[in-house]
């Protein structure tokens, strides 16, 4: 288990960079901004769900939608169950199960560094009444003390304006612990600004 959550711990740095080039910020950004500064602090974990069969799907929320707080996020999910969906132009869409692949999500933390560039998606799994969904996520998510903002240069060199408050990571948690199922915008808004 050590050996497989370094390796993904490395690919999710390695999407990072990739994130990085793309929004024209120096190489290592956002990966030391999850660190809150230099040093090793952002969070690494990973959960397994399992969602058991339900034979009144209908009656049942197997996870509500919601988007996730953190940063990157990798998931393997069960190569023959399916029930992940997303939400695109108000409507739910299902991610069909691939063998062998990883499900790439951006987090809330990624939003606000790019300014909106990358979304966190809002996404919710369904409960089936035939077969056992099984899934792992690993997270890759800011340090507690970790000051979030959009990306300074980002904003400078697009000239746009700043669609997100600056705050401590932390304190984002403190609130969205309290409003995970509820719409992200006023959880931006509510955080207490540094």
């Amino acid at each position: 288990m050590t050996e497989y959550r370094a390796e993904l711990k490395k690919l999710a740095e390695k999407l990072m960079e990739a994130m990085d080039e793309n929004l024209g910020i120096p190489k290592g950004y956002i990966q030391k901004t999850f660190n809150g500064g230099d040093g090793e602090k952002a969070f690494f974990g990973t959960k397994v769900s399992h969602y058991p069969p339900c034979p009144h799907p209908e009656m049942v929320n197997g996870l509500r939608a919601h988007t996730d707080a953190g940063g990157v996020i990798l998931l393997f999910q069960d190569d023959e169950v399916d029930g992940l969906q997303i939400l695109k132009n108000g409507e739910w869409i299902d991610v069909q199960p691939i063998p062998n692949s990883i499900v790439i999500n951006t987090g809330d933390q990624i939003e606000v560094l790019s300014n909106g560039r990358y979304k966190s998606v809002w996404h919710r799994v369904n409960v089936i009444p035939n077969g056992t969904r099984r899934s792992i996520a690993s997270f890759y998510n800011p340090s507690y003390d970790a000051t979030i903002e959009p990306a300074t240069q980002l904003i400078k060199k697009e000239n746009k304006e700043v669609k997100y408050p600056k705050f401590v990571f932390g304190d984002y948690m403190s609130v969205y612990t309290k409003q995970k199922f509820l719409p992200k915008e006023p959880r931006f808004k509510a955080v207490r600004t540094v």
